[in-house]
């Protein structure tokens, strides 16, 4: 292995796929027209902007 470790790789990585995810249930619930299914994504956003809040955290340490 010639890469030095470095844990925050891991938490960068994470982190960009949390974006990602956090964008497509953004856009999901922007576009769903039922109240039920908008009420959903927006938990399911909120939960992911949770973890990357805890993960920018981490970083910031």
């Amino acid at each position: 292995m010639s890469e030095a470790y470095n844990p925050e790789t891991k938490i960068y990585e994470e982190l960009e796929a949390l974006e990602i995810e956090a964008r497509q249930f953004a856009q999901k619930r922007d576009n769903v027209k039922d109240p039920q299914d908008r009420k959903m994504y927006e938990q399911q956003l909120s939960e992911v902007e949770g973890r990357i809040a805890v993960l920018k955290k981490k970083l910031k340490r």
